[in-house]
């Protein structure tokens, strides 16, 4: 009888260890939080501009990005993030993938700027924006919209269907200025293999006013 309470409490004990070593070990189950930032440039990087131009105004830009998250495992705690050098013609910041930030347009529509790492390693990028922000034409009471490849646009407060850029034979819709449409108009893109080394994905989504 008391080799067996002996053998009773061992089991117990053991299975008590077992517990705690498999709540510290680390299963990606558990949802540990990783709390880990690199510093080295991850390929491919996801980058999304916020851009909103006022009729007959300059437009507000910003810019943010993601990188190629590693997983927790038994071997170590994962990065939550990265952290990159911003270089433009005329600044340079750091900048963590997540967060956005204001970023300036070149006389003539474009936004140049590069991403570098701890390693000096460096991606340049090169976004031609003026067939986004110069993309209406208005004729009379007609407008006409370009649609580039790989973009939609929206109309609101009139019945009109999204219009994709990849379904039209020119790339031009037009609309009236009569059909009650909302000043407001949703332009939308992404583009894929960008950067100097063709790696990168950027998603574009514009608030354009036409009148």
């Amino acid at each position: 009888m008391r080799k067996l309470s002996l053998l009773t409490l061992c089991l117990v004990v053991f299975s008590l260890l077992s517990c705690e070593m498999f709540h510290t070990g680390g299963n990606p189950d558990e949802g540990k939080i990783c709390d880990r930032i690199s510093k080295v440039l991850a390929s491919p990087l996801e980058l999304r501009l916020s851009i909103k131009c006022p009729y007959e105004g300059d437009c507000d830009i910003s810019f943010s990005y993601a990188g190629v998250y590693l997983a927790d495992t038994l071997s170590g705690p994962c990065f939550s993030g990265y952290e990159l050098k911003l270089v433009t013609d005329d600044s340079l910041s750091i900048v963590r993938s997540l967060k956005s930030y204001p970023i300036h347009l070149s006389p003539n529509n474009h936004i140049r700027f590069s991403l570098v790492d701890e390693n000096g390693v460096e991606k340049k990028y090169d976004f031609d924006l003026s067939g986004i922000i110069h993309s209406f034409t208005v004729r009379g009471d007609s407008i006409d919209v370009n649609v580039m490849k790989d973009c939609s646009f929206k109309l609101y407060s009139c019945k009109k269907e999204t219009v994709y850029g990849n379904n039209l034979l020119n790339g031009k819709y037009t609309f009236s200025v009569t059909d009650g449409c909302d000043s407001e108009t949703s332009y939308r893109c992404s583009w894929h293999n960008q950067s100097s080394l063709g790696t990168d994905d950027l998603d574009i989504d514009a608030t354009i006013y036409w009148k």
